[in-house]
């Protein structure tokens, strides 16, 4: 994939692929996304693109999406996500149009575009499909994207076609970023609202530090060390924090010692790819989990804090021993996933911890 050097992320909010959708065979979609972002003004833009799968949902890991065609694409800005202004096409090499290939990494042309925070920038792409196809997609539960299916607004659990990188052309000292799973990723959190703890960080740190939220639903110590694209994107960045392990130990149902030797393989790889790269590790957050299930949490976290320079996102979200989830910070009484109380409170947390990394 092309390292996107003179870009920063323009956006905290995830944008990987840990699912799909299946488009019908003679049919056209466009899909609508819209996002807040964290810089106003006229700048430039580029947008970033994988065709395949990042991390284990509800199917695997670098599964490859089909060859597909964007027969249009552009961008526009909404205070109400109805009325559209101020749109601006969006090419790729000097096209309006783009046949994608299988697995394949592409970008688009630079375009310019004037971005206010009281509204949204939205990107559209349209897609017309004469065979039935597999299109790498996820569920971000946080912003709202809108799929219409040969002209009919369709219900499809928010998937849409989304770019993996929003990049703002602008300076900047460094790309951080923050990979993860759901928890990371910011799940469950309200919509448009941008209070989960990586987008609180995002918008707490300097505008001249580049966030990429490579969180994903889903996610598993071992698809990081795949080294397949999910690595890739990591090892792009100059800084990573990896929180990985809830998905590994509950619904993998892995050991400690696996999700330890995945977490170290994955640090490798990262750092055979990039090495100027900082990692720093994350502990795994509690999630209400069975005895057996937390004892292996217990040993992994064991191992992260032997480790330097670890952030304790767990302390922050403990309300025993017994790695239980406070339940002022759950999504609900059923749902473990950090609420907005719980970002803010890892955030405040977070920025106390990173206060003295001169940043």
């Amino acid at each position: 994939m092309e390292k996107f050097t003179q870009y920063c992320s323009a956006t905290v909010t995830g944008s990987g692929n840990n699912n799909g959708l299946n488009l019908k065979a003679n049919s056209e979609y466009v899909f609508k996304s819209y996002y807040k972002l964290r810089y106003e003004g006229l700048d430039t833009y580029r947008l970033f693109f994988v065709n395949k799968v990042d991390s284990t949902g509800n199917c695997r890991a670098e599964k490859l999406g089909d060859a597909f065609e964007i027969c249009e694409a552009y961008a526009a800005y909404s205070l109400d996500k109805e009325v559209e202004t101020d749109r601006v096409d969006i090419t790729f090499d000097k096209n309006r149009t783009k046949c994608v290939t299988p697995g394949e990494a592409y970008s688009t042309d630079e375009f310019n575009f004037t971005y206010n925070k009281a509204g949204y920038m939205v990107l559209v792409f349209k897609v017309k499909c004469t065979l039935r196809k597999f299109l790498p997609a996820t569920n971000e539960s946080m912003t709202t994207g809108r799929t219409f299916e040969n002209g009919k607004e369709i219900w499809c659990d928010n998937f849409a076609l989304r770019p993996a990188f929003v990049g703002i052309k602008r300076e900047f000292k460094k790309t951080v970023g923050f990979w993860g799973d759901s928890i990371t990723q910011g799940s469950r959190t309200g919509m448009d609202k941008y209070e989960a703890w990586v987008h609180r960080i995002g918008h707490a740190l300097s505008e001249d530090i580049s966030v990429w939220n490579l969180g994903m639903g889903w996610a598993r110590a071992y698809d990081s060390s795949l080294g397949g694209v999910f690595a890739q994107k990591a090892a792009m960045c100059d800084e990573v924090f990896m929180c990985f392990g809830v998905n590994d130990i509950r619904s993998g149902g892995r050991l400690a010692d696996e999700v330890i030797a995945d977490i170290k393989k994955a640090e490798k790889l990262l750092r055979d790819e990039n090495r100027a790269i900082k990692v720093h590790l994350l502990t795994v957050p509690p999630f209400n989990m069975s005895e057996f299930e937390e004892a292996q949490r217990k040993k992994v976290n064991e191992y992260i804090k032997s480790r330097d320079d670890y952030f304790d996102i767990a302390a922050c979200l403990e309300s025993d021993n017994m790695g239980s989830v406070k339940s002022e910070y759950m999504t609900n009484s059923d749902d473990a996933h950090p609420n907005g109380e719980g970002g803010r409170v890892i955030c405040e947390a977070f920025m106390a911890w990173s206060s003295d990394k001169k940043w």
